[in-house]
């Protein structure tokens, strides 16, 4: 008996969204660390039975296969932008960048409410002054409202203080560079295009790359975001019949070794 090929490593998913229709797309994009991933056939069978008179009964004698497909359902948990684009059905994520200056009389208006928190509309901010209109009065920190998280520009106006609800506030401070990623949310419901699959048997067993011209990816499930464990989001790439890149091989092809 020969030697067992086990197979034991670890798989990489890339996507690109193009190359589906002959277009070049933004190229191979890694989905990042893979918790699960599998290989999923989706078979239909009409079952056909035979009438035998020995039998006085009909016998099955066929499955007829109506419908072949393949997907691939995996697993994220590094959500860095595109990761979220997907995730969000986003049209793109595009940098929106924040070049570090001040506000001055940053006006909020009502509703103010007290016990309740308002937002700077910059972010990453520092030397924060609360004023009422035209800088009167000068509220204090910690008594009349406070910074609760400086990275997000969230500020609390605290009951127990002077600040009246439903007035308007200006706002004074600095804030610092930051570059973030924006994406619409809803905007592409179907990111289609391109894959391919990377299985390195680093243990045992063979290498195996699935090259598949013509694909769909949609977030599969809700996303857990955790304080505890690493968030993740659950994906399926289902593998879509190729009809103009490499029409003899519908659904792409597998190398194995």
């Amino acid at each position: 008996m020969g030697t067992p090929d086990i197979t034991i490593g670890g798989a990489r998913l890339f996507f690109n969204d193009g190359g589906q229709d002959g277009n070049a797309g933004n190229g191979f994009l890694d989905l990042g660390n893979l918790p699960n991933i599998g290989i999923q056939s989706i078979i239909s069978e009409i079952e056909h039975f035979a009438y035998v008179a020995s039998a006085s009964a009909r016998l099955k004698d066929l499955n007829i296969v109506t419908d072949v497909g393949f997907k691939i359902p995996v697993t994220i948990d590094e959500l860095f932008p595109e990761n979220w684009n997907i995730r969000l059905f986003g049209s793109g994520a595009t940098t929106q960048a924040q070049s570090a200056s001040s506000a001055v009389d940053e006006l909020h208006n009502a509703p103010v409410i007290l016990d309740r928190s308002i937002f700077t509309l910059k972010t990453n901010i520092s030397s924060l002054v609360v004023t009422g209109p035209v800088g009167i009065p000068v509220y204090d920190l910690d008594t009349d409202y406070k910074l609760i998280n400086a990275v997000t520009g969230e500020i609390k106006i605290l009951s127990g203080g002077i600040i009246a609800s439903g007035g308007p506030l200006e706002l004074d401070y600095s804030y610092a560079n930051r570059d973030r990623e924006k994406i619409l949310p809803g905007k592409d419901t179907s990111i289609k295009g391109s894959a391919r699959l990377e299985f390195e048997a680093g243990i045992s067993g063979n290498d195996v790359t699935w090259i598949i011209e013509n694909c769909e990816l949609k977030p599969d499930g809700d996303t857990n975001l955790s304080s505890t464990e690493p968030s993740e989001q659950n994906l399926v790439l289902n593998v879509l019949v190729d009809k103009v890149v490499t029409t003899a091989e519908p659904f792409g092809s597998v190398l194995v070794g």
